[in-house]
């Protein structure tokens, strides 16, 4: 290869073995095996580039070149040379990487052997080795132009085997695709349909295969009897306009179907190809999701309305609507429990009339299976195994939802299989949606109601009035048909019945009094805190477990007693109703507490009028009457002595009178204070005892107490009282004070022979026609002061008169 003439034949053959071939090897292989034999060399290789900066062999010479020393040192060297290539793309100064050795590079290995490493531009590296002398430079420097034509032909080779694999993917893919999916090519201006899939077919129907002028979309024209509905021109330009720019477009578009108008999310993609430009289509039907959007919009715009109805009616009204204006349906009505008649009642309807029978609590329907339960659908009415009884068009599907202790949201539609499962979950949302509605409205007319209750009770002229009052209007105001009230009776330690409603009445005829420890009712009272029974039955600690009543809201009324509602079927009652109890028992036992005041002042005022009216007109007229048989007979000393002890009558009564004023216009004071200074302080106060009786005082307590201010005057009442009626002469009268558990109880004993019980009627009947010539002013002074001190007064008359009194240790 010295002379020139054979070195440019021996290239020239060189170069006409270098051309693409079917595969990259097979390029590569052919013009490997034209080096090798035209420069007498002994092994060689072509080597591709990766991203990372290593090489991958594509061909070798001969097979056992890769045993071969010079070939192994070669690749060992185009190692070397990948390795700084890579240092050099760590570098960040931004200079070229002196590590790496330029191409081409040259090596020898042992005596005799040669290897040459030659840049196949942007492609790889082309390897040969020699024994011998090795290759001249002249050649070396000569091979330049083949190796670039290589470099191109391995490249093009590449990109070819490349795009046709991806098509080969892109066939599959577009094959097994289930989204309709075309494609389009642009010539010239012109739009061309190049394949499309069955999806897009059984979709559009056959009459796509065109596009018309430039349109990118292929044309999808309308039915007979619709209209086309391909979206706007506006729409359809920028969509060919960003895709002719070499964007990929993500759109939603209606497109007509064979089935009717669609909408569809169209995502469309511009790829450059060996045969030029081509665009791939691809439509997701999102008409079903799209329904739904406009349904939940639809919905949320509605749902206002249904939140802030005023009144359950109106709550009611307003579900319904919205019900019928995200579902296609020919009625939908709402079905109201009535916990009275233990029925689900039509309360609201789109129809003239309500479509849906009204059904008892023994009925076995679906609404009552649903009421309370799970969301049901019933695709056909006529066939099913369970009916529903109905009026007006035949309905044939129904869906019913429940309204948790509301009621039951019914729609009906004359189409077998009309709802589906998007119309079953906007049925759910609906009826969460009417329940919020209801529950609001329903607290807001309990709460408006309540205040009514209220203010009728604080008018009420006295208790028995408030109470009857207050029970006719719950079954309608709050909804509590089966409501009974108890007041607590202190003599008898037990909380007595003092009104049922109507409903209550026609179920009890005879209500119970629980005594101490009886049930759950007395449980209630006894903490203060109101109890929600979900279930009687299942409550060891019921009174009844066989009462009709199985769900109940026992809610005291302070110390006065307890107010209970109940229903006859299990979890009927809430956490509302039991709010509610709460709210309307707190405001009747102030009720209660007016009441009683007013009842208290007007005593009063009659107790003035007839201890100071009858008592001093009597002992006016005795005096009078004396004081003429003085002026008579001067010397009768006896008569005198009486009018003093008259005097002293009125000045006794005139205090007391005072005291009785005093005492109820404090009755709401109380202070706490040691009992031994009360009782001190008491028999401080007492009157002198008649020589022959003896008072004893024994306090065997240091505790304190919370009372009326007064409560030593009632202890000197008692003591008062003994000196009067029950000490004969020789007696004694005691006085003890002593802890009963977390009590402290006073006493005040005599053995004489008792107090009158024409006198002890002042406790029970606390009315002022017991106070016959005053003779019960001071009995009912102690009354009073105890039961504003919070304690409770007993007499015992066996055995002389012990009057007690015990109160709460503080």
């Amino acid at each position: 290869m010295a002379d020139h003439p054979h070195r440019t034949q021996i290239l020239h053959e060189i170069s006409l073995a270098i051309s693409p071939g079917e595969t990259l090897e097979s390029t590569a292989e052919t013009a490997l095996q034209a080096y090798l034999q035209k420069l007498n060399c002994t092994v060689g290789g072509v080597f591709s580039r990766h991203e990372d900066g290593g090489y991958d062999r594509v061909v070798s010479q001969p097979a056992a070149a890769v045993d071969d020393p010079v070939y192994l040192a070669a690749r060992a060297r185009l190692t070397e040379r990948a390795a700084g290539d890579t240092e050099g793309e760590n570098d960040t100064d931004g200079e070229e990487s002196t590590n790496a050795e330029s191409f081409p590079i040259v090596g020898e290995v042992g005596e005799d052997g040669h290897y040459y490493l030659f840049e196949l531009c942007e492609f790889g590296v082309l390897l040969l080795g020699t024994r011998g002398s090795g290759l001249p430079t002249a050649v070396i420097d000569a091979l330049g132009p083949l190796n670039d034509k290589l470099a191109t032909a391995c490249t093009a080779t590449a990109a070819e085997a490349t795009l046709r694999n991806e098509r080969r993917r892109f066939e599959a893919l577009f094959t097994t695709i289930q989204e309709p999916m075309v494609t389009v090519s642009l010539t010239d201006g012109t739009a061309t349909i190049t394949r499309r899939n069955e999806a897009f077919e059984t979709t559009f129907g056959d009459a796509t295969s065109t596009t018309e002028g430039s349109r990118l979309e292929p044309t999808i024209p309308a039915t007979d009897s619709e209209e086309t509905t391909t979206g706007d021109e506006r729409g359809t330009a920028d969509i060919d306009a960003q895709l002719t720019d070499g964007q990929p477009v993500t759109a939603e578009v209606s497109r007509q179907t064979t089935t009717g108008s669609g909408d569809f999310l169209l995502r469309a993609v511009p790829v450059t190809t060996a045969a030029g430009r081509e665009f791939f289509l691809l439509y997701v039907d999102i008409t079903d999701e799209k329904r739904r959007r406009r349904t939940l919009a639809s919905l949320y715009a509605e749902s206002q309305a249904v939140l802030t109805s005023e009144d359950r009616q109106t709550a009611c009204e307003r579900t319904i609507e919205t019900a019928m204006a995200v579902i296609d349906a020919s009625v939908a009505e709402i079905h109201l429990y009535d916990r009275a008649a233990d029925a689900l009642t039509p309360a609201a309807t789109t129809a003239d009339e309500p479509v849906f029978a009204a059904t008892s609590g023994d009925d076995e329907t679906p609404l009552w299976a649903v009421y309370g339960g799970e969301t049901r659908c019933i695709d056909h009415l006529s066939t099913a195994d369970d009916s529903i009884a109905h009026t007006g068009p035949e309905i044939e599907s129904v869906l019913l939802c429940p309204l948790s202790d509301h009621g039951v949201l019914v729609i009906g539609d004359e189409r077998p299989g009309a709802f589906d499962e998007t119309d079953i979950q906007l049925g759910r949302l609906l009826s969460t949606l009417g329940n919020i509605g209801l529950t609001r409205a329903q607290r807001t007319q309990s709460l408006e109601a309540v205040q009514t209750i209220t203010q009728e009770a604080v008018t009420a002229e006295a208790k028995p009035a408030m109470i009857d009052a207050v029970l006719e209007q719950l079954p309608t105001a709050l909804n509590f048909p089966i409501t009974g009230m108890w007041e607590y009776d202190q003599i008898d330690d037990r909380l007595t019945p003092l009104g049922m409603t109507d409903p209550a009445f026609d179920l009890f005829r005879s209500p119970p009094a629980f005594e101490r420890g009886d049930g759950i009712a007395w449980d209630a009272f006894e903490r203060g805190e109101t109890e929600l029974v979900g279930d009687v039955a299942a409550r060891p600690d019921a009174y009844n477990e066989d009462s009709v009543v199985r769900s109940e809201v026992i809610a005291p009324i302070g110390e006065f007693g307890i107010l209970m509602a109940g229903t006859v079927r299990p979890q009927n009652l809430t956490d509302a109703d039991r709010s509610i109890a709460e709210t309307l028992t707190s405001n009747l036992e102030t009720a209660i507490q007016l009441v009683d005041n007013r009842e208290e002042l007007q005593l009063l005022e009659a107790v003035f009028d007839r201890v100071l009216r009858h008592n001093l007109r009597n002992d006016l007229t005795v005096i009078k009457g004396y004081a003429n048989a003085i002026a008579e007979d001067c010397e009768t000393a006896a008569y005198a002595a009486d009018i003093i002890e008259h005097c002293e009558n009125l000045e006794r009564t005139a205090t007391n009178a005072r005291t009785m004023r005093e005492v109820v216009q404090t009755r709401e004071e109380r202070h706490q204070v040691a009992i031994d200074t009360v009782v001190e302080d008491a028999v401080e106060m007492a009157p002198d005892p008649p020589a022959a009786v003896d008072v004893s005082v024994d306090i065997e307590t240091a505790a304190s107490v919370l009372a009326h201010p007064k409560l030593p005057v009632a202890i000197t009442q008692l003591i008062e009282n003994a000196l009067e009626h029950a000490v004969d002469d020789g007696g004694e009268i005691r006085v003890t004070a002593t802890e009963a558990g977390d009590d402290v109880v006073i006493e005040v004993s005599d053995d004489g022979p008792g107090i009158p019980s024409a006198e002890l009627t002042v406790i029970d009947g606390h009315d002022e026609s017991e106070l016959e010539h005053g003779s019960g002013v001071g009995l009912w002074l102690i009354d009073r002061i105890v039961d504003y001190s919070d304690g409770q007064l007993t007499f015992d008359n066996s055995g002389g008169t012990t009057a007690r009194i015990t109160l709460g240790a503080a």
